[in-house]
């Protein structure tokens, strides 16, 4: 199939070629040959017409217009032209009647026997002549030729115009240039027939020409071209096979034994890289099942890496994130915000509720907090029971801690309240104290125990955390305390009350403490 598919397109392909170049150099050359017997043809009737008027002039000249008839009937009859005429100059058909004998009689240069066998030729003149070749003939003295059709043959007319020369004027005068004009036609039909005669043997010669020169290409091709490539392309199906033994052929110098050296190198290397490839598979599911292993450990991991990170503030993961080493948990001072918050009544509650409701109380409410909390990009840093200790810290300004800490205390508040009416007969309603303050921690890890036994936790701590510890502890329920500095920071955001000087446990010095007021409840405003 391949051969044959190939061959057909080589076999087209050549004989396209053929016609497209021998075809066209035979066609030029018929319409040249064609063209040069034309002219011969014409070449021979202009000859042709040029001796007939010579002839006719001849005669003229000798005074014997009735000789002159008698050759025009002899002429006619006897030459190959298919009309031969003449006519005057006003189209009226010459040597038919006495016009112009009689006027030339007047002149007294005929003879008597020249009028009488005038007199017995003359005959009833044809059809006048007119049309734009006889008129041209008359003004230009030139001779007018044309091909015209007329049925279904074709002809070749010539106009010729006859001088009034010097030694004619004697008997037709001198007020005029041209005597008459002489009309001659011949038929093309024998030219055109040869020309077709020779234009068929031409095309007959093409046509066997670029079948002839089409098969033998073709043969020549399937020999050097096809064979060879149909012997490739099996050795390259059975190398796609599998087998890279297979060798095609490489007997031929040229460029398709130059492919088959080439073909022979690629399967080489072909076998060569299966081998490769063999022993990289097996490699590669070795790598396959390691990778299926620490996959499986990855997403146990990442499992205890979830459960993990509920218990590690948002800081300490956004410190190991961008460096696992976490240089940065080392412990260094730092401005922040620490929020305390516990349950007022505490005691009072666990002696109404039993354990496993009073945790579900804490863990329904303190859950809810967190979700604010880390809004607010706060971390819980402890947990005791009753109450959590939140620390803040931003970089983008010294008040946006202090602030978030606020609003995050105000949202706990609302939320308190909403809960409280949520659970309205669940649950006893809750009241928070909260204490918050501004300043400078120390911030970062804390080793406990040495060994296997060591632990590590991250808080803050120094006179800014316990301060806000021993403010939630003086609030009452509902109450937001803050420090002078926390003051100073939210006095732009929030309403404050000023509660003036308060003494504090383990405080040596009185400080001057506020609360947070909730729209529509203050006395007094700083």
């Amino acid at each position: 199939m391949f051969r044959s598919r190939l061959a057909i397109k080589i076999g087209l392909l050549i004989v396209v070629v053929l016609i497209i170049g021998f075809g066209v150099s035979t066609l030029v050359t018929i319409q040249r040959e064609s063209a040069a017997l034309v002219e011969q043809n014409k070449t021979a009737a202009r000859r042709l017409t040029a001796t007939l008027v010579a002839s006719i002039e001849g005669a003229m000249l000798q005074g014997r217009p009735d000789v002159t008839r008698m050759m025009l009937k002899e002429l006619k009859a006897s030459s190959p032209v298919v009309e031969f005429m003449v006519y005057r100059r006003n189209g009226v058909e010459a040597f038919t009647d006495l016009a112009t004998a009689n006027q030339v009689m007047k002149t007294g240069n005929l003879s008597k026997e020249v009028m009488e066998n005038l007199a017995r030729m003359q005959r009833a003149p044809g059809a006048t002549m007119s049309g734009p070749l006889f008129q041209q003939a008359l003004d230009t003295l030139t001779t007018q030729e044309s091909v015209t059709r007329e049925g279904d043959a074709t002809f070749f007319t010539l106009h010729h115009p006859i001088r009034n020369r010097e030694a004619c004027q004697d008997c037709h005068g001198s007020d005029h240039t041209v005597r008459a004009v002489v009309r001659v036609a011949t038929s093309m039909e024998p030219v055109f027939a040869a020309v077709r005669r020779h234009r068929n043997r031409q095309i007959m010669i093409g046509v066997l020409t670029i079948v002839s020169a089409a098969v033998v290409l073709t043969v020549a091709m399937r020999s050097v071209i096809i064979r060879p490539i149909a012997a490739l392309a099996t050795t390259a199906r059975r190398v796609g096979e599998g087998d890279f033994t297979a060798r095609a052929p490489e007997g031929a110098g040229d460029e398709i034994g130059e492919l088959g050296v080439a073909f022979n190198e690629m399967t080489k290397h072909l076998a060569q890289a299966h081998q490769d490839l063999a022993a990289k598979n097996v490699e590669l599911e070795s790598a396959l099942r390691h990778l299926q292993e620490s996959r499986q450990r990855l997403e146990l991991l990442e499992q205890l890496k979830g459960e993990l990170s509920k218990f590690v503030p948002e800081a300490v993961k956004r410190l190991l994130e961008q460096n696992p080493n976490a240089t940065e948990l080392q412990k260094k001072t730092v401005e922040v915000s620490v929020l305390f918050l516990d349950i007022a009544g505490y005691t009072k509650l666990s002696e109404q509720l039993d354990a496993k409701r009073l945790n579900q109380l804490v863990q329904t409410y303190f859950s809810s907090f967190l979700e604010i909390i880390q809004g607010q990009h706060g971390d819980v840093n402890e947990t005791a029971g009753d109450g959590l200790m939140v620390i803040f810290q931003s970089d983008r300004g010294a008040a946006d801690h202090a602030v978030s800490a606020t609003r995050a205390a105000f949202a706990i508040h609302q939320r308190t309240q909403s809960l409280n009416e949520e659970y309205g007969g669940v649950f006893p309603p809750v009241q928070l104290h909260m204490g918050l303050n501004t300043g400078e921690a120390l911030v970062g890890a804390t080793k406990l125990g040495t060994g296997a036994s060591q632990r590590w936790t991250f808080t803050a701590t120094g006179p800014t955390t316990n301060v806000a510890a021993r403010f939630a502890g003086s609030a009452q329920g509902g109450e937001i305390i803050v420090g002078p500095t926390t003051a100073e920071r939210i006095r732009a955001h929030f309403v404050l009350e000023s509660l003036g000087e308060r003494t504090f446990k383990n405080v040596s010095q009185p400080i001057r403490v506020f609360r947070v007021i909730p729209p529509g409840v203050y006395e007094k405003i700083v």
